[in-house]
């Protein structure tokens, strides 16, 4: 509707502040499973995070 295809979906690094936008990994592949199984696969963004000495975001 918006014309807007989803890219990332950030897991926040752990800051203070943020925790309460913190969810587990485990929680985290839920979420990642219901998406799929309810939109096409190219509107699922892609779970990342940033770690410490990556050239790059990390898939999750």
């Amino acid at each position: 509707q918006t014309g807007v295809l989803p890219y990332y979906l950030h897991q926040l690094d752990a800051v203070q502040g943020a925790a309460h936008f913190s969810i587990s990994e485990k929680r985290l592949k839920q979420l990642q499973t219901e998406l799929l199984e309810r939109l096409p696969g190219y509107l699922v963004p892609k779970f990342v995070r940033e770690e410490i000495g990556a050239g790059s975001k990390q898939l999750l």
